[in-house]
């Protein structure tokens, strides 16, 4: 629930009492001037409060998340059209295996250290080694292509 709301409802009924005790002190005493003058400046600090606690522009989280999906689209232009299956060794099921452990593509696999992916992959540091090493050369043909 909004917390600005109910502060704004408390600023309503402060702000209401301190009319009704002003009519009234038109016609009874002066003491109660001074209770409609302390109701009047608390509801102006309820509002005042509240106002604080509003929820922030939606514009703004529009505009985050617009800049977001441009930079994805970047991203996703630049990157190559290379899969985990494209490299030597490496079948659907290892591919899968491979994302499963979070690496997505070609290029991740070869920025990877053998003994961190073999340890992830639960492989020996030869096969992990060997596979980075045909992502490096994938990378390469690709680039000359």
């Amino acid at each position: 629930m909004r917390a600005d709301i109910p502060l704004y409802v408390i600023a309503v009924i402060c702000f209401g009492l301190a009319v009704g005790l002003y009519l009234y002190s038109t016609m009874v005493s002066e003491i109660v001037s001074t209770y409609t003058v302390i109701l009047a400046v608390l509801g102006a600090i309820f509002a005042g409060v509240g106002y604080s606690m509003r929820p922030r522009q939606i514009e703004t989280v529009e505009a985050v998340k617009e800049t977001t999906a441009k930079e994805a689209v970047t991203e996703s232009e630049t990157k190559s059209s290379l899969q985990l299956v494209d490299v030597k060794g490496i079948g659907p099921k290892r591919a899968e295996q491979l994302r499963s452990i979070g690496i997505q593509s070609v290029e991740e696999l070869a920025k990877q250290s053998s003994e961190e992916l073999s340890k992830k992959a639960n492989v020996s540091t030869k096969i992990a080694g060997k596979w980075i090493e045909e992502a490096k050369k994938t990378l390469e043909e690709e680039k000359q292509t």
